[in-house]
């Protein structure tokens, strides 16, 4: 009589755990679950990571975009070849970017980590801005937070501002209207400056030492820190300011047309 009773307590016991199962089974299935699949691809040093409800010819053009823009960034800065291993993430909206990245930006590039993340824009696009900085920071390092200035600004510069205006007729607006930063106001706190003029002057102001100084430099300047800059160029942020602004009012000697607003806008 014992094993019978031994036998009927465990027919009982798993009768029990089987209709526990089938009702944890019913309360799964009533609840809403959505599925997310992220598709990768690599090329050369590169993954690539898509939503998979992005269709391929939009990946591949995607694609296209950031080796195009590795070998436009690569000859800006005289420089010969990109060999470091990332990964590059699209994702689909600035909230997803303060998730991911820390930050509702969009574009968001982390040398340290080998990734950056980046809206899937067709126009207007993070993709060259965010390049230029990883190559720059993993060929040339991070600059000093006092040229914080130089790492943005040569971004912008390659990247370009989804303006009408090209960065000379920016930078005239600026000085007609009163709006420049000082070049130590830029040293000193660059993010504590309104967005659009701060990356807007300061692209300039790489692209003029660029054109008229050379690429070597802006490099031992970059590395060097802003309190160098009479060193490796020969003349202070004063006089820089004042060689911009001669060379822009000589090729503006009167004032422009500018629509503000719309500029102040962004992309």
């Amino acid at each position: 009589m014992k094993i019978k009773f031994i036998s009927l307590l465990t027919v009982l016991t798993l009768n029990s755990c089987n209709n526990n199962n089938l009702s944890n089974k019913k309360e799964t299935d009533k609840e809403e679950w959505t599925k997310v699949i992220t598709e990768t691809k690599t090329v050369n040093n590169i993954t690539y990571f898509f939503s998979s409800d992005v269709n391929i010819q939009r990946r591949n053009a995607a694609i296209e975009e950031c080796q195009n823009s590795i070998e436009e960034n690569l000859k800006l800065i005289e420089e010969a070849e990109f060999n470091n291993k990332m990964d590059i993430e699209f994702l689909r909206s600035k909230k997803e970017m303060l998730k991911y990245g820390g930050m509702a930006a969009q574009g968001l590039a982390y040398p340290d980590r080998d990734v950056f993340f980046t809206l899937l824009k067709d126009t207007g696009s993070p993709i060259k801005h965010e390049m230029m900085h990883m190559i720059t920071m993993y060929k040339w390092g991070t600059p000093p937070a006092s040229l914080i200035w130089m790492n943005e600004g040569l971004a912008t510069y390659s990247g370009g501002t989804c303006s009408e205006y090209s960065l000379e007729e920016i930078y005239k607006y600026f000085i007609q209207s009163n709006k420049l930063i000082s070049m130590d106001n830029l040293s000193d706190d660059f993010y504590a400056n309104p967005d659009m003029i701060a990356y807007t002057q300061s692209a300039f102001i790489c692209k003029f030492l660029i054109d008229n100084y050379g690429i070597s430099k802006f490099k031992a300047l970059w590395k060097s820190g802003y309190e160098k800059l009479n060193q490796v160029y020969g003349f202070d942020s004063q006089t820089l300011e004042q060689k911009m602004k001669e060379y822009i009012n000589q090729k503006y000697p009167t004032n422009i047309n500018f629509d503000w607003e719309i500029f102040n806008k962004g992309c």
